[in-house]
């Protein structure tokens, strides 16, 4: 399924600079519920391994950008460590649904999308658990009140992102055909 954005071209640059600017609103609007499991199974199921971490440091790094810069996030280990946590729980998150959306290649979308969105979403909460359990506040961050939030987002976000790359792919052709 990852076919349509498999290389650096422009139109894959082009993406990876709105979902990126998307994970931006997300971060404004939601503060530390930055939508990166749903950036993870979107990228596991639309790009190849190179553009899709490339989306996923981008878009954590956009998020840590606005985190830092914009909402003043404390400039503190802990803080920091929380950041290195998201990002490596993101980056496991992509790794695994990529693997299983390759494993479940041929298969009926109505399969592949929710798994993936399932499988990052569980694999991004257990790293995070694993990573992020021994810094300050994981009692809070890691509490069900929380994980549903962040769910919560996470689908919003998912579907979002399948609607932008729906839209993307219909411009796209008719930019196409118009050309032909």
């Amino acid at each position: 399924m990852h076919d349509s954005l498999d290389r650096f071209s422009g139109s894959t640059i082009v993406m990876i600079i709105l979902v990126s600017a998307l994970s931006v609103l997300g971060s404004l609007a939601f503060a530390c519920a930055a939508p990166l499991a749903a950036i993870a199974a979107f990228a596991a199921l639309v790009m190849g391994r190179t553009t899709g971490l490339a989306l996923v440091a981008t878009a954590l790094l956009a998020n840590q950008l606005v985190g830092f810069g914009v909402l003043h996030y404390p400039q503190t280990v802990d803080t920091f460590a929380w950041g290195a946590a998201m990002g490596i729980s993101a980056l496991i998150a992509f790794f695994v649904a990529h693997l299983v959306v390759e494993r479940l290649q041929g298969r009926s979308p109505m399969l592949t999308v929710p798994l993936a969105f399932a499988v990052a979403f569980a694999t991004y909460q257990m790293a995070l658990f694993v990573t992020g359990y021994p810094l300050e506040g994981s009692e809070a961050t890691l509490s069900a009140d929380v994980v549903r939030r962040v769910f919560e987002v996470d689908f919003v976000a998912f579907g979002a992102l399948l609607v932008l790359q729906w839209a993307w792919t219909m411009a796209r052709g008719a930019t196409s055909a118009k050309h032909a």
